[in-house]
């Protein structure tokens, strides 16, 4: 039995219907609590965009990212996927997906080499950055090491750059160098130390500092080995930011399929920042012990929007763009403040989704598809998993189509860490129609400390895992070490997170409080 929803649309004043399309057993929409808890689904999404300034400084660390990979000697642009495209914004707490796009994309093995190799010139100027060469896809990440946050003003050091030489120079190579940093690279000030063997430059932008760090090589025969600014710590935009970088253009085409996609319900961004900050919070976003990816639950949250009718199916049509055509940065989407709308739905749906993946959802035979909503893992051949023999992935106990290409997306899955997604999900449920008349404390709690079923920690062993060039225990430690990294990784990023949050409200305030003052200022003029 199907329950149809009587909506009143705020926005075009029109009764429309919508159908749950499996018996429901959380409460009605016109059930009062539905539009507290929308309502502050809306604020703590609000809550998660860190601002136009940060959003477009991600621009300027894109240009500088490639003039980095240009001259390493690869002809590849660098552009911008994932987060940034689907959602149209910075998530506070968020890092950015950059992408390398060549005319002929490289392979894995290929790949694998070109970023080791510009890991290491990151590294030498300055960035933390490690590349996973042999990973499945191989990618560069990098945490941020500015003390500045984005989007707040550079310091007066973000803008200068130390170059060494190998011998000192003398007066006439002093003036030559200087002339070409101030022709070639809009350098306004060239300062030398006493033997002439050190320069200091400050450049009238941060973008052209990274590019005479990158391409000054050498001048006159005179090699340059130590090229770095003056402080990483107070560095350019590409310094205040964490950022993954690989080269598979498929997340791409991906971003912008969904983006497009999500566009069609002015609340679907609203309701995926919340279910990402469950995920990280629930540990159902934790890839490195065998669990989903951020990207996965993107997709999930689309899924269940196209399921209940709010979005259309993903179009393929636009899968067919070369990746070339896309744009090099997004525009920046402000999120909808709710005034006006139905919240009430954006409540009930919230509940609804945990509800479908939950209770409803047929892990055994179904298959998570933004075009499709009715695939099987017998269509796809996947009603087998071959890593339940071997230990390793792929898994299919929980199938997610790549809505671009025909991977799964939840192939890192095994029976067990499926069992957990599917109970997380119960839990979270429970809670919210537990305490769902104090919606302030359920949407606080559901993103900040929400139940968590039993997840009992498992060795590599137990999981089938083992190395030929390693013993067991060898490769345990080597696994908790990355363990380690990886969720030290994420809390740095939360605490970046807490922090652009508090950086954020403050110039609110401060913005709010100069408003009132020009008002009243305003105010006085006009009566005098």
């Amino acid at each position: 039995m199907r329950r149809f929803l009587k909506i009143y649309s705020a926005r075009e004043g029109a009764r429309r219907w919508i159908a749950l399309p499996w018996k429901s057993s959380i409460p009605p929409i016109n059930d009062r609590c539905w539009e507290g808890i929308g309502s502050f689904v809306v604020q703590q999404a609000l809550t998660s965009d860190t601002g136009r300034l940060a959003f477009e400084e991600c621009s300027v660390a894109r240009q500088q990212l490639e003039n980095i990979v240009q001259a390493a000697g690869y002809d590849a642009n660098v552009f911008v996927f994932g987060g940034l495209v689907v959602l149209g914004l910075l998530e506070v707490g968020g890092d950015v997906d950059f992408v390398g796009v060549m005319d002929v994309e490289p392979g894995v093995g290929e790949a694998g080499e070109i970023v080791s190799r510009l890991s290491r010139e990151m590294r030498r100027l300055g960035m933390k950055s490690s590349a996973l060469s042999k990973a499945r896809v191989p990618v560069i990440k990098v945490d941020r090491v500015s003390k500045l946050l984005p989007g707040t003003p550079l310091h007066h050091l973000s803008a200068c750059g130390l170059f060494q030489f190998t011998r000192q120079l003398n007066d006439n190579e002093t003036q030559s160098f200087k002339k070409r940093m101030q022709e070639n690279y809009a350098a306004t000030r060239v300062d030398w130390n006493n033997n002439q063997q050190f320069a200091t430059i400050e450049f009238n932008s941060t973008t052209a500092l990274v590019s005479a760090l990158t391409q000054v090589r050498r001048h006159e025969g005179i090699d340059i080995p130590f090229r770095l600014p003056v402080d990483p710590r107070n560095g350019p935009e590409l310094y205040r930011l964490p950022f993954d970088f690989c080269f598979s253009s498929i997340g791409l085409r991906n971003s912008y399929l969904l983006s497009n996609t999500l566009s069609h319900y002015e609340f679907s961004r609203h309701l995926l920042l919340l279910i990402k900050k469950w995920g990280r919070r629930s540990g159902v976003i934790n890839s490195m012990d065998g669990l989903l990816a951020s990207y996965a639950l993107t997709v999930m949250c689309a899924h269940f929007l196209i399921k209940v009718g709010k979005l259309p199916k993903v179009s393929t049509l636009r899968s067919t763009d070369e990746p070339q055509l896309l744009p090099f940065f997004p525009e920046y989407r402000p999120l909808n403040d709710g005034k006006g709308l139905d919240v009430a739905e954006l409540g009930f749906l919230t509940a609804a989704f945990f509800e479908y993946y939950g209770h409803i959802f047929d892990y055994e035979k179904n298959v998570v598809c933004t075009t499709n909503m009715n695939l099987l893992k017998k269509t796809m051949r996947w009603e087998k998993s071959p890593g339940l023999e071997t230990g390793r992935p792929p898994f299919f106990e929980f199938a997610i189509k790549d809505p671009y290409g025909l991977d799964n997306i939840g192939r890192n899955l095994d029976r067990e860490a499926t069992e957990y997604v599917k109970d997380a999900h119960i839990v979270a449920l429970k809670y919210i129609l537990d305490e769902r008349n104090d919606p302030e404390f359920t949407i606080n709690n559901i993103t900040q400390s929400p139940p968590r079923p039993q997840w009992k920690d498992r060795t590599l062993a137990s999981r089938g895992i083992a190395s030929s060039n390693c013993s067991p225990d060898q490769l345990e430690a080597h696994h908790m070490l990355k363990r380690m990294e990886f969720h030290e990784r994420r809390k740095a990023m939360e605490r970046f997170g807490q922090r652009t949050v508090r950086s954020t409200e403050q110039q609110r305030v401060v913005s709010s409080v100069a408003n009132d003052v020009l008002g009243w200022i305003r105010g006085d003029d006009s009566q005098q």
